[in-house]
């Protein structure tokens, strides 16, 4: 899929959702609302669902790029805090879509996320651990209201979670 139709049709789409249910949000109305025709959805896409978890992870990317959080270990306390602090800056996108029922886009993009090479670990045991852990958790924490603050979140998962795996 194309960065230009992720970034075009991905805030479309959660544009379209604030309005809707992502159910009844046709093709033809994103692809206006993005400014893109028909076929560029087609051509990248084969849900809604796809595009949002492919605009997640394209923000991940660019998130953890800006924050130097590849430079840090998995484990690291200030690679988990990067991590929630993202999850809270796209507090409107993630409500929507746990609103709506997509959290499958939501755990897809973190199955994505948590293989990535520089782990070392696509297809293992580990990744799908750490996959469903961190998406368990932040479900949580965003079906409980956000109390936590990004901090006391990493702090959860670096001590419990993360503490007894190396990368």
């Amino acid at each position: 899929m194309s960065a230009y139709a992720t970034d075009m049709l991905g805030p479309a789409l959660f544009s379209l959702m604030a309005e809707k249910n992502i159910r009844k949000v046709t093709i033809d109305e994103l692809a206006a609302r993005a400014g893109v025709g028909r076929a560029t959805y087609f051509r990248n896409f084969s849900s809604k669902e796809e595009v949002l978890t492919a605009y997640l992870v394209r923000r991940w990317r660019a998130y953890e790029e800006g924050h130097h959080l590849k430079e840090l270990a998995f484990s690291n306390p200030e690679r988990a805090l990067g991590y929630f602090g993202f999850c809270l800056s796209l507090r409107t996108e993630n409500d929507l879509m746990i609103e709506q029922g997509c959290t499958d886009a939501i755990l897809t993009a973190f199955e994505t996320i948590v293989s990535d090479a520089d782990l070392g670990r696509e297809g293992s045991y580990e990744a799908a651990l750490l996959a469903y852990g961190l998406y368990g958790i932040f479900v949580t924490w965003a079906r409980r209201g956000w109390k936590e603050t990004p901090q006391e979140m990493a702090g959860l998962v670096s001590r419990r979670v993360l503490g007894g795996l190396h990368p």
